[in-house]
């Protein structure tokens, strides 16, 4: 992500990563003078489809994008599959993999992949110049895979990661463990919690990156009227890493084919607000989100 490489990659709330564009003016030495903890774990946080785009990180979504192992899920009859790309703040470049197939006994077996890169950062010295000296790119691979069970109204969910990402020429990979569980109450209530990221990094240059061990809790409420569908949603979130609370509202609206989303997001000195539209034809869905935020970044 494009910052100074005094700050760093991804540290800190993800929202005000992004303090300055591309060309930022930094030695590449310093590198090697500070500890690197934290660089672009991150990335394990953002968000990877339209859906969470749109509504937030809610621990109560349910289907192949759900952001909560307990909460995968997919047609009894065929395997259910997901393509998204996106694109983050400052020309991050977002790609999403998702297979989810039910197995015997109400099993549903997930498996995902995830990318997150930037391709252009440049090696500058400390005075003015014209031109770069040269590039280089950052990444961060993730490939997790997991299985939901569901015990009458309640579901469990475990997965387990592998986390790969790279700066200039030094690369650290590690693995993480996802929990998650789901309570379908009366009166059409769901509520859901998760606990992410839970593992370990090798080093990366002189330190080990830290894994955004992630918290999240909410609850849901579905409404049926006719051939209208209406659920709310609302949850907060703590983040390790940037040591703060996030607290999501989001709305989704389905009529028919068409599915309308909004949503609201609230942590400390940042507001977000987003919505996203989705088109059901047959067995295939395309959807679509965007987010603006208060962090003035164009």
């Amino acid at each position: 992500i494009p910052i100074s490489i005094t700050l760093f990659l991804w540290i800190g709330q993800l929202n005000r990563l992004i303090q300055f564009r591309m060309h930022s003016v930094f030695k590449i030495f310093l590198i090697l003078l500070f500890p690197l903890y934290g660089i672009g774990t991150q990335f394990l946080v953002l968000p990877v489809n339209a859906e969470e785009f749109s509504l937030g990180n809610h621990p109560t979504i349910l289907g192949i994008k759900s952001g909560n192992p307990a909460l995968y899920s997919a047609p009894e009859l065929h395997p259910d599959f997901s393509v998204s790309r996106g694109l983050w703040l400052g020309d991050v470049t977002l790609t999403h993999l998702s297979y989810a197939q039910v197995l015997k006994s109400k099993k549903i077996f997930h498996i995902s992949a995830k990318y997150s890169g930037i391709s252009d950062l440049e090696f500058r010295e400390s005075v003015p110049q014209d031109d770069a000296f040269s590039t280089f790119s950052s990444y961060g691979t993730l490939l997790k895979s997991g299985l939901s069970i569901q015990r009458e109204n309640q579901k469990f969910g475990v997965s387990i990661s592998f986390i790969s990402m790279g700066l200039y020429t030094d690369v650290s990979s590690g693995l993480g463990l996802n929990l998650g569980y789901a309570l379908n109450l009366k009166n059409g209530f769901t509520f859901g919690a998760t606990i992410k990221n839970l593992g370990k990094m090798s080093e990366l240059s002189s330190g080990s990156p830290i894994l955004p061990i992630c918290v999240s809790g909410g609850l849901s409420k579905g409404i049926i009227f006719n051939e209208y569908r209406n659920t709310l949603y609302g949850s907060a979130d703590w983040n390790q890493v940037s040591d703060a609370v996030k607290v999501y509202l989001g709305n989704q609206f389905r009529w028919n084919q068409l599915s309308i989303m909004s949503g609201f997001s609230s942590s400390k000195n940042v507001v977000e607000t987003s919505g996203g539209f989705g088109l059901q034809i047959s067995r295939y869905q395309i959807t679509y989100g965007i987010k603006f935020g208060s962090q003035n970044l164009g």
